[in-house]
Formats: structure tokens, sequence, C-alpha cells
């Protein structure tokens, strides 16, 4: 009968339960002494709104209400792997708020500097909150968030000025596209090295 077999199946259960568990530990352990071995992709992460003075700690926070004081947020990386990307705002609960590249090339040891004008893809300004900058490496098939957060409060529109309209962009910058030009970042705001996306 299978009933006296019973209590010997199941002492052959507890070791067998122990030794997969102690595989699977000690594969996932190789594995984060693998990446951390890895030469970093993304380093010298910054943060400034523009107008923000270089030492202000609040240089992360930003309004775009269209008064040209911190109406607009650089963000600063270096690559150091050449590699074709999409560079997104997130929002809370991985939501995508606006991408400001897509499939762009990004030369290794080149700092780059992206100006995001606080709207979502649709135009609109979103809610007041803390928002994360994710960097889509295509070639390389990885998925980085860079390290510290941006604060956008949405006030109420104000208006401008400097000659902008109410929408915190001057006539010759139109809200279609968030600049993205390459340059020499600056040395202020969160800075730190970039991480895997869960």
């Amino acid at each position: 009968m299978a009933g006296p077999d019973l209590p010997g199946r199941l002492r052959w259960l507890a070791p067998i339960t122990i030794g997969l568990l102690l595989i699977l530990t000690v594969g996932a352990f190789g594995l984060s002494q693998r990446l951390k071995r890895e030469p970093l992709v993304i380093d010298r992460v910054t943060y400034r709104a523009l107008g923000a003075d270089e030492n202000d700690p609040k240089r992360t926070v930003f309004s775009p209400n269209g008064d040209c004081r911190r109406d607009r947020m650089v963000i600063g990386f270096r690559t150091t792997k050449s590699d074709t990307a999409d560079v997104d705002i997130i929002g809370r609960g991985d939501v995508l708020i606006r991408r400001l590249a897509e499939d762009r090339f990004f030369k290794r040891y080149r700092e780059h500097r992206l100006v995001w004008n606080g709207r979502k893809d649709n135009g609109n300004v979103p809610q007041s909150g803390v928002y994360r900058v994710r960097v889509t490496m295509k070639g390389l098939d990885r998925v980085l968030d860079l390290p510290g957060r941006i604060r956008l409060h949405n006030f109420p529109a104000r208006e401008s000025n400097c000659g902008a309209p109410s929408g915190g962009l001057s006539p010759a910058k139109p809200a279609t596209a968030a600049t993205g030009a390459t340059g020499p970042a600056d040395s202020t705001g969160s800075t730190g090295q970039a991480g895997e996306a869960p």
C-alpha cells in the first residue's frame, strides 16, 4: 500500500527543497557579482532647474508655470558605451510621462544634456510630484533608471516675465519636443550612477 511509503517520501522532500534553494541562491549571487564587475554604462548624472543657482539645495525642483523662473529641468549624464537609446520621464506607478529622446545615438565618453519643459507628451503639465529619468539602451538591451529624482510643482499659470507665453515656452521653441543637445553636463544637481530598472 502507498500509505507506509509516504513518510519516507516526505523525508526526501526536505533535502531536495533545501538543495534547490541553495542552487538558486548561489546563482543569484553569481549574477549580482557579474553585474557589479561590468563597466558602468551611465554615470555623472545631474539635474538642475534652469535659473537655479548651482549651490541651491532645491535645484532639482521646478515649476513650468510660465514665469520664466525654474520653468525647465536640465538633465545631464555621461555614457561610457555608444548606443542608440530612448530617454523617458517616468511618473508614479511606472507611467510614461514624456519621451525626451527616441532612437537617439549617444556616443561613448560624451556628456549629454536634455531639457524637460515640464510637460507630458500631450502638452499638458502633469500633477505635482516626483519623477525619474529612464534610459533604454537598445543595442545593450538594458533599461536603466538614473539616480536622483526631479520634483515638479504644478502651480497656476502666471503671466510671463520674459516675453514667453503662459505655457513657459518662448515662440522660438514650441512645445513639440524637449530639447536634447549634447554638451558638457552641469556639475550640479543629484549625481550618481545609473541602476537597472526593476
